[in-house]
């Protein structure tokens, strides 16, 4: 199927998109010179790197309000040929690859159509994607005085010597964006898409300290990394409506990285790319493949160019998404129609799901035993029904922190080794029914140094890309760990000479055990 990528920006509020083969580059708003009795469209002439260009407003071009330049504002150099124009926007907002069969016709009233291709449709917004050659090929010519200027005609000798130098240096195209206030690119060839921070991102216990967590991004399953914490950067907490996820994506699988937000597209000379100092190259983790000089009209700036794969080569990238996550899903076809019943609990803000035929019953929280010199994750022993059951702090065993105990706090009790043991939850919320469709392999756990048997998938629960770790809490705790709490259930069997509160089932019932029917 055929795909084709779009840069996207917004103007007046509406999201457009342009082929990313159109966009030779984008930059800040350079210095511009007015231009006398120009159409009320051309804001005037630019300089880019010594080629005049001509900058249009997209505003005033497609009729729309006019609105003050801001640090957002930026300009697409549009390329057909030999003809360049700047096309000003409020903010590029992203790139994405789309099938060219999610493309829709344009519906008859809409009004510049003749500027337009199409529709796109994502999530619950529309994007008008623009037609470069319709862009062009519109009559543009403005009178100077007694001179007709029309487009810039790059056909000369001066742009032929030009393209000859270019030829000559390679120029390649980066992504320019921010972290921490410094100025960062990569390799364009390695960027699949850029996306707004999600709102739902999903995080894990025991993630490295760079990991953000995990996001939903059409229906597959992204880990996603924080490029800051990666270099141990601290500054001020950072305003997400801002930031951006750049997805990177080689033979290897995808990777999401968070920054602060996008500058620009540059095109840079390969021989302007400076080596960068060993003794700077302290982190295996992160590479730079050089530093550049970049020098606009407006500021001149360092731009380090990180090595993408460094950043793909991470234990993070080996996931099952993508292709892989492809096979998942047509391994798991043929059965699309099961599925299971699951309790869905939470810790912290993080949803967890585990299968209901493993556990025996869900308790409230009863006064509990403590047991000297235990494990720190062992809050210690309950009586029910004369059955001694030890209870985990599943919060501590998983590495999330303590946290403060309240009404709505449960006991999971699970067999163990057939031993009875107790997992001490925020919340228990439902028990859920689940597509097993719907629940994918562990493969974005494991790209990020996640690779323990007791996470055993990854559920989509359908809610705004709201996702649960499903849990298998037979494997959570190691063959040692069973044999203590064992000799910690039987020790105090022995010792026992009170019978603690006998708590009420959370379902009403007197029955050990789930209808799971």
């Amino acid at each position: 199927m055929a795909s084709t990528q779009y840069v996207l920006f917004r103007l007046a509020g509406e999201q457009y998109g342009v082929p990313v083969q159109a966009v030779q580059e984008i930059i800040r708003l350079p210095r511009i010179t007015r231009v006398p009795q120009a159409p009320h469209y051309v804001e005037g002439l630019a300089n880019l790197r010594g080629l005049a260009i001509s900058v249009v407003s997209g505003r005033k071009k497609f009729g729309l309000p006019d609105k003050e330049y801001d640090e957002d504002t930026r300009v697409l150099i549009i390329t057909l040929g030999d003809y360049r124009v700047g096309y000003m926007v409020d903010a590029v907002t992203g790139v994405v690859t789309v099938d060219t069969e999610e493309i829709e016709a344009l519906p008859q009233d809409l009004p510049n159509q003749v500027y337009f291709s199409g529709l796109l449709r994502m999530q619950e917004s529309v994007i008008i994607l623009l037609d470069p050659h319709k862009l062009l090929a519109h009559k543009q010519s403005f009178r100077v005085g007694r001179e007709e200027i029309g487009r810039q005609e790059y056909g000369n000798k001066r742009y032929g010597e030009r393209c000859e130098q270019m030829t000559v240096a390679a120029e390649r195209q980066f992504v320019t964006f921010n972290v921490q206030g410094e100025e960062y690119g990569l390799d364009i060839a390695y960027v699949q898409e850029i996306v707004a921070y999600p709102e739902v991102l999903s995080s894990v216990p025991t993630f490295p300290h760079y990991a953000e967590g995990i996001m939903v991004l059409r229906d597959q399953l992204l880990p996603v990394i924080n490029l800051a914490k990666l270099m141990c950067l601290k500054g001020e907490e950072v305003d997400r409506s801002r930031s951006r996820v750049i997805v990177l994506n080689d033979e290897r699988g995808l990777l999401g990285i968070v920054v602060d937000n996008v500058s620009e597209v540059l095109r840079i000379d390969e021989n302007a790319i400076e080596a960068m100092p060993e003794y700077l190259q302290v982190d295996a983790k992160l590479r730079f493949k050089g530093i550049c000089k970049t020098d606009t009209s407006r500021e001149k700036r360092l731009t380090y160019i990180l090595d993408p794969a460094c950043l793909t080569g991470l234990e993070v990238v080996n996931s099952g998404i993508g292709p892989a996550g492809r096979k998942v899903k047509e391994e798991t076809a043929t059965g699309k129609n099961s599925e299971g019943q699951y309790i869905l609990f939470r810790l912290g803000e993080q949803d967890f799901i585990t299968e209901i035929t493993s556990v025996r019953e869900i308790l409230n929280v009863p006064e509990i035993t403590r047991v000297p010199q235990a494990p720190s994750f062992v809050e210690g022993v309950i009586n029910i029904r004369g059955n001694i059951i030890p209870v985990i702090d599943l919060r501590k065993r998983l590495e999330m922190g303590s946290f403060a105990r309240g009404d709505q706090n449960r006991i999971i009790v699970v067999d163990i080794g057939n031993s009875l043991t107790g997992f001490i939850v925020d919340v228990v919320k439902e028990v859920k029914r689940i597509q097993l469709a719907a629940i994918e392999t562990t493969g974005a756990l494991t790209s990020v140094g996640l690779d323990y048997e007791y996470l055993v998938g990854i559920a989509k629960l359908g809610q705004e890309g709201a996702v649960a770790l499903v849990l298998d809490l037979h494997k959570l705790l190691s063959r040692f760990e069973v044999r203590v709490l064992q000799s910690i259930n039987s020790e105090a069997a022995k010792t026992e000479t009170t019978e603690g509160r006998e708590p009420n089932n959370e379902f009403g019932e007197t029955d050990q055990s789930i209808d799971s029917r």
